[in-house]
């Protein structure tokens, strides 16, 4: 039993945000096998919010959550230490992949919790989480819907249901659009000024702003938005870069994009609100969304009419629903003329592609086909493994079973249990057959582009398409099989190969696609052909032209500019 002076004193300590001393105490009135339930939970808690912490006082942490709740299966205290042992595991996982491997014990402790209540928020959030990151996406879709039935208010929640089921047949473009209806309404609306009110005509130029969240080291979205900025024309448009993410990680392509735009500003320490009277003060009058559902902290700036234009482009490839976004930036690929009224954004649309990548600052080199050295075919995707949906482990796994002695290479831009991804393809008995690589083990940009080097043909995901992993591929000279989609977010790699004037890497159905790669296997010249084609002219098309597509950009912003 704990005294009245021993629990204030605690108490007190952890207001105080005395971690350090909360943990010494703890340890000093008790050893772990006597240890209280609470109080292993409250030590485990300080070993995780102490500025000094380190990777093995979460190891230590995560002992201390799973003693608690073998102590206290059957209250809230148990309940609460499963919540933070999955907390931990996932909020770590990008920094230490070791991490992965607690996600199965993780899951063995929400499933007992989960069968003994009936809902409670804050354990399905953090459960929703969890089969996130096992590659589960089915389940975490059943908790992402109980938490929309029991009318909760997370915003994180109902962005990653709509999200998340991009990444499966289950809903068609018609069953997203209609659920997007919704989602401006879990998000406020802030007392902005009105646009009439802000005197634009003060501007000597046309001034437009990119919004984003992942203005960041390397971030896959920099190598689309760098050179954008530097070619838009600078006589028209004054470019702002408006970054929610702190400047100390710039780095690489991120800081060549703040160099490439006119004005650059850190707003990662304002809130919303502050950030929409920033963004009018400055006024601006086109502002470009780069997030879409993937912040849902953040999004929320577009629900508020904050400039005349407003328009979503490149990160999150469907509609977000808000009757403030009045663009989604499109080609004729990606949506068709009888599926416009499936976007809540009329639909502005490009003539050729979407969207255009940098390239890269380093030497290419004529691709060697690796079968001339291996004798072996050997398939490869970047994507990231949640987006292996159970039709792409199908379809794989029927092309390694077919093609004699072939090797299929994965690495994900996040981190997974291999045995999960693995156990997908045993399966279909072709799990010999898959090499999983660590993102860790690939520090850099140019470490990750050479593991394409060791890939005879790329094999992109469906229905959730790669976008910047087939545009490295291919600028590596590396082909690409894609699927034809059904919206605008399974027919990214349609466009691509299209602008890239690679129709015949564009398989029709399932069936086609598995067809087109054995077909590749069994005629080394013909692949070794198309790669030496790609090498010489893909830098040469739509993909990777940043300056015509700035300036087909520039002409359809002008279009609606002259419109308001």
């Amino acid at each position: 039993m704990l005294s009245k002076i021993f629990s204030q004193n605690i108490k007190d300590l952890f207001v105080r945000k005395k971690y350090q001393e909360v943990i010494k105490k703890i340890e000093e009135f008790s050893s772990i096998k006597e240890r209280p339930a609470g109080l292993s939970n409250l030590i485990g808690v300080c070993k995780i919010l102490k500025l000094d912490r380190t990777k093995n006082d979460i190891i230590s942490a995560l002992s201390d959550f799973e003693d608690s709740y073998n102590k206290a299966k059957d209250n809230k205290v148990g309940m609460e230490a499963v919540i933070n042992f999955i907390t931990a595991c996932v909020a770590n996982l990008r920094k230490y992949n070791e991490f992965v491997n607690y996600l199965p014990k993780a899951k063995k402790m929400y499933e007992e919790i989960e069968k003994k209540i009936s809902y409670n928020e804050k354990l399905f959030a953090s459960g929703s989480d969890l089969f996130q990151y096992l590659l589960d996406y089915k389940k975490t879709i059943k908790i992402l819907k109980s938490l929309i039935d029991n009318n909760t208010k997370s915003k994180i929640a109902i962005c990653k249901y709509g999200f998340i089921n991009n990444y499966d047949y289950e809903w068609n473009q018609k069953d997203y659009f209609e659920y997007s209806k919704i989602l401006k309404n879990y998000f406020p609306k802030y007392n902005a000024k009105k646009i009439s009110d802000i005197n634009y005509s003060e501007n000597k130029k046309i001034k437009i702003g990119f919004v984003s969240c992942d203005f960041t080291l390397n971030h896959s979205v920099t190598y689309f938005v760098k050179d954008t900025a530097k070619f838009l024309d600078k006589k028209v448009f004054e470019i702002y870069g408006l970054s929610l993410s702190e400047d100390k990680f710039l780095k690489g392509s991120s800081l060549e994009l703040k160099e490439n735009c006119d004005q650059w500003y850190d707003l990662s320490k304002l809130s919303n609100e502050k950030v929409i009277n920033f963004i009018q003060k400055e006024k601006i009058e086109i502002l470009i969304d780069v997030m879409g559902l993937t912040k849902a902290h953040r999004i929320e700036i577009f629900n508020t009419r904050v400039t005349p234009i407003q328009l979503s482009w490149l990160a999150f490839c469907n509609t977000v629903g808000f009757s403030s976004i009045d663009y989604i930036i499109a080609d004729n690929h990606l949506i068709y003329d009888n599926e416009e009224n499936l976007y809540s954004e009329k639909i502005l649309r490009l003539p050729d592609i979407w969207n255009t990548h940098s390239g890269f600052k380093l030497e290419r080199k004529m691709p060697q086909l690796p079968f001339n050295k291996n004798k072996y075919m050997t398939f490869g995707s970047f994507n990231n493994f949640l987006k292996i949906s159970d039709n792409v482990i199908i379809v794989w796994s029927k092309i390694l079973s077919s093609v004699k002695n072939s090797r299929l290479i994965l690495k994900s831009s996040n981190s997974y249990n291999t045995e999960i991804i693995l156990e997908k393809f045993r399966k279909y008995g072709v799990e010999n057959s898959i090499k999983i690589y660590d993102r860790s083990d690939f520090p850099n940009v140019e470490d990750h582009l050479k593991l394409y080097e060791i890939i005879d043909l790329a094999l992109d995901t469906f229905p959730y398409n790669g976008v910047t992993t087939t545009f490295e591929a291919l600028w590596k000279g590396v082909p690409v099989i894609v699927l034809k989609g059904y919206n605008f977010n399974s027919r990214c790699g349609e466009s691509i190969v299209k602008n890239g004037n690679l129709d015949f890497f564009l398989a029709a159905n399932e069936n086609e696609y598995v067809e087109k790669a054995i077909y590749l296997s069994n005629n080394i010249e013909k692949l070794n052909m198309e790669r030496k084609k790609i090498y010489n002219e893909i830098l040469d098309t739509p993909l990777f032209n940043s300056k015509k597509f700035s300036s087909n950009l520039k002409d359809e912003l002008l279009k609606i500019y002259k419109k308001i």
